[in-house]
């Protein structure tokens, strides 16, 4: 496999991924994607959670991390997607169950502000939208791992290869 290109190292998939921050076309290797979801997740969760120990302030902060991370990941996610030839959809939904459970989350620390006690509609809601992100979660993890499709697709060459061409299989 000559003409495959070098995986990227951590700062140039993250310098990469930095640089297509709005690009939701496209196709991004696994390297690329791995690397920038583990910069942002790991950076983002330490941040959240040394910004939520601030008093009345801190969930507040720790919620604008949050949506920050998942707009931030959204376009990474969509060409991770797209390299290993599926479309977006999934993605998407996973941002709108994501934004149900910051919801959820809202109201039930606004119940809790209130001297209400938690209520079964907010737990049982915190149950299922956490089932759904876990199960579409689980399916976008077995997605972005797989390799990326070596033919050129809709959304453009495998960033793979040298020139988006794929080597050809050796003829028996």
């Amino acid at each position: 496999m000559a003409n495959v290109l070098p995986q990227l190292d951590f700062m140039q998939a993250v310098k990469l991924a930095l640089s297509r921050l709005k690009e939701t076309n496209g196709r991004s290797r696994r390297s690329e994607f791995w690397w920038a979801i583990l910069a942002l997740y790991v950076g983002g969760g330490i941040v959240g959670y040394i910004l939520k120990l601030i008093p009345y302030l801190g969930f507040w902060l720790y919620l604008i991390v949050s949506v920050a991370v998942l707009i931030v990941s959204l376009p990474l996610f969509m060409r991770r997607m797209h390299d290993v030839g599926k479309g977006d959809g999934l993605v998407k939904a996973y941002a709108v169950i994501y934004a149900c459970y910051l919801l959820v989350m809202f109201l039930t620390w606004l119940f809790w502000q209130l001297g209400w006690a938690a209520t079964i509609l907010t737990g049982l809601l915190t149950v299922l939208v956490s089932i759904a992100l876990g199960v579409i979660g689980i399916i976008l993890i077995i997605n972005c791992a797989q390799d990326g499709k070596p033919e050129t697709n809709q959304w453009g060459a495998s960033p793979k290869y040298v020139d988006g061409v794929a080597p050809e299989a050796p003829k028996q």
